[in-house]
């Protein structure tokens, strides 16, 4: 019951979010299968960008948090990166479906789609809640985790410091 209350309120954000872009889409004439070419190679291109290092973080809050507590900032600000680059990308997708479910009445891509964007619970993903949304948003928006990056190899030279 509870995942079904849960599909439904992200189906209600994702609708209520896609409206503000429909005109764009409308006009823009896209079938699903140029707004999935799109979010593809969008991705792709996003994807590539990981491999630009950022040497050192200076920052007073980054340094005064745990190894555990690094690792998990580290990956939120690289996923939060990843999205940034492909939100354009998968807002025209993401229209695109919903244009095809309301020609078809068929819901299945929406859920698919909805599936594998939804966020995924773990130690990293508790770490992060716990942390004050504040100070990650302000890193996430700053030079070095504005765009998609290394965090691999960030991860590994902070922690073996």
């Amino acid at each position: 019951m509870e995942k079904k209350d849960s599909f439904g309120r992200v189906l209600k954000k994702l609708a209520a979010s896609s409206l503000l872009l429909l005109p764009l889409v409308a006009n823009a004439g896209y079938t699903l299968e140029q707004a999935f070419q799109e979010v593809n190679q969008q991705t792709a291109r996003c994807l590539k960008m990981k491999n630009r290092p950022v040497d050192a973080v200076q920052d007073t809050w980054f340094d005064s948090l745990s190894s555990d507590q690094k690792r998990a900032v580290l990956f939120e600000l690289s996923k939060r990166a990843v999205d940034r680059c492909t939100l354009e990308a998968r807002e025209k997708y993401s229209w695109a479906l919903v244009k095809q479910a309301g020609e078809t009445g068929d819901l299945e891509g929406i859920k698919d789609w909805i599936a594998l964007n939804s966020p995924i619970d773990g130690k990293a993903q508790t770490i992060v809640k716990s942390l004050p949304e504040e100070e990650i948003n302000r890193l996430s928006l700053s030079d070095h985790f504005y765009y998609p990056f290394d965090s691999m190899s960030l991860r590994d030279s902070l922690i073996s410091q």
